[in-house]
Order: C-alpha cells, then structure tokens, then sequence
C-alpha cells in the first residue's frame, strides 16, 4: 500500500516537473500559465504531507517489528538450536525463511524511504521554478533598462 501511494506521488511530481519544463524556453523564459503551476505543486505538497502522516507512522511500525522479529529469530536460532534448527529440515528451512522474509521486509521499509527522500530532493520543481523566477526577473530588469535608455535618448 506505501509503495504504491509513494510510487503515485512521485509521478505526479515528474509529471509537473516535466510539464513545467517544457515551458521554459532556450533562453530561460517562461511562456505558460505560472499560478497554474503553484497551485498544482502546492496542491501536490499538501498530498505528500497528508500521505506522510500514515507512511511515516506505518514505515516505523513496520521497520520496528521487523527488527524485533529478526533479533529474536535470530537469537533463537543461535542460542536454542537444538529447539529450532536441529530438529529437521522443515524446521531449519522456516526459520532462515522466516529470517530472510524479515530482512526482505526491513530492506523493504527503507528503500521506500530512500526512494521518496531521492525523488523529493532530485526531482522537486523548487530548482526549476527558482531558475525560471531568476530568467523572468533578469527578462524584466533588462526590459526596464531599454526602456530607460530609449527614454534618455529622446
């Protein structure tokens, strides 16, 4: 469930990152609708922070019995082997089963986050809209400055 509401957000952020990109021009000008593209991001960024609130909570509970589990499969297996691993094949297959499923999971719970961390920070559409608010204020300082030299001219 994480993985997919995870995996949503972060299309919908390359979506607009991408659709934000192709209007910006060769020379860093920007020909859309600007407050279109606030509103979708700001709309995107409250999503994330409402999807946040059960990840966050669901990725630590997940991680933290995952841990516990391991330690104690782990311990039971080193320490009372003869209960556990010397009793047969089955028994010695569930528990390194039941210790790679647990690893599989743990690994899981982290690169779920590693994943959201990479794409938030490489794929935001911060740097592409600082960039484009820089391309639109030089336009316009540039702009204001022919114009007062044409005026002094006159």
């Amino acid at each position: 469930m994480n993985c997919i509401v995870m995996s949503l957000l972060c299309d919908q952020f390359r979506n607009l990152n991408e659709e934000f990109g192709k209007c910006i021009g060769g020379r860093g000008e920007f020909h859309g609708n600007f407050e279109q593209f606030r509103q979708r991001h700001h709309a995107i960024c409250r999503s994330v922070k409402e999807a946040d609130r059960f990840i966050m909570i669901s990725n630590v509970a997940c991680f933290g019995c995952n841990i516990v589990s391991f330690i104690l499969v782990l311990f039971s297996s080193i320490f009372y082997r003869q209960d556990t691993m010397s009793r047969g094949a089955v028994e010695a297959f569930l528990h390194i089963y039941w210790l790679l499923a647990t690893c599989f999971s743990i690994s899981l719970a982290v690169g779920m986050a590693m994943i959201v961390n990479n794409k938030v920070t490489n794929s935001s559409v911060i740097p592409t809209i600082n960039q484009s608010i820089r391309s639109i204020e030089t336009a316009f300082v540039k702009h204001r400055l022919n114009n007062s030299s044409k005026r002094r001219l006159q």
